[in-house]
C-alpha cells in the first residue's frame, strides 16, 4: 500500500468519532472493536481507496480490541493513523494494536480509575456530604475537560511520533509508571479514609469506687481512648476490610451489602453509632 498524507480534517473526524461513539457497540465477544473500527473509517477511506483493501481493513479491525479509553485507545489510534499514512500492512497495524492494548490498559486503569478518579471523586464526595453543590460540579468538570485534553494530546502525539513512541513504551516505562501510580493511589485513598468513612463507637466502660463514704463513678469512653492512641482507627480498619474483601474476589455489590448488614446490626445493638 502506497503512503498517503492524511489531512487534519480526516484526523479530526477520526478523533470526534472516537469521542462520541468509541464505546458504542461494546460487547463481551470483541469488547471495543466496533467503536474503534467505526472511528478509523475516515482514515481507511483515504489510505485504502481500493474497495477490496478497504473491506479487508474493515473486517480486520473488528477483531477483539480492549484497552483503557482515556489512556490507551487515543494513543493506539494515533500510532495506527501514522502507520496507515506510511502505507503499513494490515498485519503491522494489527500487531501494533495487539501489542499495545494490554500494557496501555494496565497503566491507564491505574492512572485513571485507581489514582485520578479516586482523588477527584473523594474530594467531590466530601463536599457533597457537607451539602455543597460544588461536589458534583467539581467531579463533572474534572472528569470532562482533563480527559478530553489528555485524549487529544495522546492522539496527536502518537500520530506525529508514530511507532517510535510505541518502542519507547516497550522499554519498561509502563511497568514503572504503573507501580508508582499504584503506590500513590493507595496513599491518597488512605489519606481520604478518615474524612469520608465515618465509623465510631458509643461504647463506654463504667467503674465505681467507694470514696469517703460515697460512690464515685468513672466513665471511660472507648472512642476517646482510640482517638488518643490511633486517631481514625475504625475508619481505616473499615477501608482495609473492604480492600481485603475485594482482593479475595468479592464483588463491590456483595461488599456493600455486607457493610450495610454489619452496620445496621452493630448499630442496633449499640456497638456502632454517633
Amino acid at each position: 500500500m502506497a503512503s498517503v498524507k492524511l489531512s487534519r480534517t480526516v484526523l479530526r473526524q477520526t478523533f470526534v468519532r472516537f469521542i462520541f461513539v468509541g464505546q458504542l457497540g461494546w460487547n463481551y465477544e470483541r469488547m471495543q472493536s466496533v467503536g474503534y473500527c467505526y472511528s478509523m473509517l475516515p482514515i481507511f477511506r483515504v489510505t485504502r481507496p481500493d474497495p477490496e483493501d478497504f473491506r479487508d481493513a474493515f473486517i480486520t479491525n473488528l477483531n477483539f480490541f480492549n484497552t483503557n479509553p482515556i489512556i490507551g485507545t487515543p494513543f493506539i489510534m494515533g500510532a495506527h493513523a501514522a502507520l496507515e499514512e506510511a502505507g503499513a500492512s494490515l498485519d503491522t497495524t494489527e500487531g501494533l494494536k495487539v501489542g499495545l492494548m494490554g500494557p496501555m490498559a494496565s497503566v491507564g486503569d491505574t492512572l485513571v480509575w485507581a489514582l485520578y478518579n479516586s482523588i477527584i471523586f473523594a474530594i467531590g464526595a466530601n463536599w457533597a456530604i457537607q451539602g455543597n453543590i460544588i461536589g458534583p460540579i467539581f467531579v463533572a468538570l474534572m472528569s470532562f475537560f482533563p480527559f478530553m485534553l489528555v485524549r487529544w494530546w495522546e492522539f496527536n502525539t502518537a500520530y506525529h511520533q508514530g511507532i517510535s513512541l510505541a518502542a519507547t513504551f516497550g522499554t519498561g516505562a509502563i511497568a514503572r509508571i504503573t507501580e508508582a501510580a499504584t503506590i500513590v493511589g493507595l496513599i491518597v485513598i488512605g489519606g481520604f479514609a478518615p474524612s469520608i468513612v465515618n465509623v465510631k463507637t458509643p461504647l463506654a466502660l463504667s467503674t465505681s469506687a467507694l470514696v469517703n463514704g460515697s460512690t464515685a463513678v468513672t466513665k471511660v469512653v472507648i472512642q476517646t481512648q482510640l482517638d488518643s492512641i490511633l486517631p481514625y482507627l475504625l475508619p481505616v480498619l473499615t477501608v482495609a476490610l473492604v480492600y481485603w474483601l475485594l482482593g479475595k474476589g468479592w464483588s463491590p455489590i456483595k461488599t456493600i451489602g455486607l457493610l450495610v448488614v454489619v452496620g445496621f446490626t452493630l448499630g442496633a445493638v449499640g456497638v456502632l453509632g454517633g
